[in-house]
């Protein structure tokens, strides 16, 4: 597949999963263990400007084209990501932003070797400094 049939599928999946009117929506992309992991979170505004959680419930296809983008990116010799956001409005028009977050490369590190999560806390507040709460 090329990089332009790859964004074909991702934009196609993320707009077909959302239910009803939207105006513009973001994904975002952890992309664990060297490609073999893929998780995604993301949000979509409404016509009224409401933000709504995107259902990540994504067929096997757009995990594909994530690891097969994700080894398009390592063998042209790009920087190393591990984060990829994605924007997609209703009319079709997408950018994509490819970072590295070390923090997640620790965690997946840490975690692919057998820690435990408490380990892991330590680790990262040692590291990253305190945990902040979510606020609702």
């Amino acid at each position: 597949m090329t990089t332009n049939e790859i964004y074909d599928v991702l934009t196609d999946a993320i707009s077909s999963i959302i239910p009803n009117e939207w105006t513009i929506v973001r994904l975002n992309v952890q992309i664990l263990s060297e490609g073999q992991e893929i998780e995604f979170d993301g949000t979509y505004l409404t016509p009224a400007g409401e933000a709504e959680p995107l259902s990540t419930d994504f067929p096997d296809e757009m995990v594909e084209a994530v690891q097969e983008l994700y080894l398009h990116r390592k063998t042209e010799g790009l920087p190393a990501a591990n984060r990829l956001q994605i924007d997609l409005t209703a009319q079709g028009q997408f950018t994509t932003e490819f970072s590295w977050d070390q923090e997640i490369q620790d965690e997946d590190e840490h975690f692919s070797k057998g820690g435990t999560v408490r380990e892991w806390i330590a680790i990262r507040e040692a590291k990253y400094g305190p945990i902040e709460p979510i606020e609702e």
